[in-house]
């Protein structure tokens, strides 16, 4: 006799009689990481959407088996959650979430150079206000990101500059420059473009 139940990532698996573990087959879209700039610039109003899309993406995602990763950026990068389909899980690590919390500048290098850690990651999605501190670190760790196969959303606002996204996002569609105030529904949709992607 065989057990249905989720294992400690949150995932289906069978626990036969013998112990033995089988996790069921993963979707097309697999783990994804929510990288999120918390330098000075995202104070107020746009911190506080990005975190509710964050919510909105973990709950979209999640319906589709997708396990999803939180990281932040500012003068360097920090992992808050790792990835999983526990939204109440993820709910409490996004609310840890505040400006400032690893400095204050956009070291997108940093977090791109982080999300490359991840073993079984296929999407990255970098939400950001603002210029990176270097255009070239961060373009080359994004490089690295998609020679693996991992697709790269950007989803930028107020002084992000959209051609720089273009280059950094896997395709110019999956590079988006949106009001600030929109930042929470471009953030939840995130999960239809990545299936779209072929992620």
């Amino acid at each position: 006799m065989a057990l249905l139940r989720l294992n400690q990532e949150g995932r289906l698996c069978l626990t036969s009689a013998l112990g033995t573990q089988e996790i069921s087959p993963r979707p097309a879209l697999k783990d994804v990481l929510l990288l999120l700039d918390t330098s000075g610039s995202m104070a107020g109003e746009k911190i506080t959407q990005a975190k509710h899309g964050a919510l909105d993406f973990a709950r979209s995602a999640n319906l589709s088996g997708c396990g999803i990763g939180l990281a932040v950026f500012g003068d360097e990068a920090s992992v808050i959650a790792q990835p999983t389909v526990k939204t109440g899980s993820f709910e409490k690590s996004v609310r840890e979430v505040e400006v400032g919390m690893v400095g204050g500048s956009t070291n997108l290098a940093a977090g791109l150079e982080l999300a490359s850690s991840f073993s079984h990651l296929n999407a990255v999605v970098v939400v950001t206000d603002g210029m990176p501190n270097s255009h070239s670190d961060a373009l080359r760790a994004a490089e690295g990101l998609k020679r693996r196969g991992i697709d790269i959303l950007c989803i930028g606002t107020d002084d992000a500059d959209t051609a720089f996204l273009a280059k950094l996002a896997t395709r110019s569609d999956l590079a988006l420059h949106v009001e600030p105030q929109d930042l929470r529904q471009f953030i939840g949709q995130a999960s239809r473009l990545l299936l779209g992607a072929g992620g």
